[in-house]
């Protein structure tokens, strides 16, 4: 398998295709480093979450245990905050922990594959050139199979196939 990778990359280069392979490599070094990102900026707000979920958690409980050593308990509007700030956090572990999420972080965006330059027409039409002239070779080489088993006798223009 690496040798005909390296085939494609010698047939590129005698084709003067050298500078495509180096724009290629970095547009899938950028995509990575995008990917990387996102999945670090998703951890960070998974990690912050939890952290600030678990601090507002500490505090619920401190406040929550004061007002009892007090000898009763009643609803301040610093344990209302307490618990909105909770519920927040709880809303960001959900969404930062949902599957989708996750998933959709090695999507592409619409945006990117409009923005992706077009493919320059010279070199469809050489591909496409190449690829018929191969092709009627191929089927000239069929034609000759068939016409020599049809008349083994006759010489076949003097081919040797």
């Amino acid at each position: 398998m690496d040798i005909l990778k390296m085939g494609e990359l010698v047939f590129k280069f005698m084709m003067g295709q050298r500078l495509n392979i180096g724009e290629r490599s970095q547009e899938i070094s950028v995509e990575i480093l995008n990917q990387v990102r996102r999945i670090l900026i998703l951890v960070v707000i998974t990690l912050g979450a939890l952290t600030m979920f678990c601090m507002g958690m500490s505090h619920l409980i401190e406040r929550v245990l004061n007002k009892l050593d007090e000898g009763s308990f009643y609803f301040t509007p610093a344990i209302g905050v307490i618990l909105f700030f909770l519920v927040i956090c709880i809303g960001v572990l959900i969404y930062s922990t949902n599957k989708n999420v996750w998933l959709n972080i090695f999507k592409k965006e619409k945006a990117q594959l409009e923005e992706a330059p077009p493919a320059s027409p010279l070199g469809n039409q050489i591909e496409s050139v190449i690829s018929l002239l191969v092709l009627d070779f191929i089927k000239e080489r069929e034609s000759n199979r068939e016409a020599r088993k049809n008349n083994p006798k006759e010489n076949n223009g003097g081919h040797n196939d």
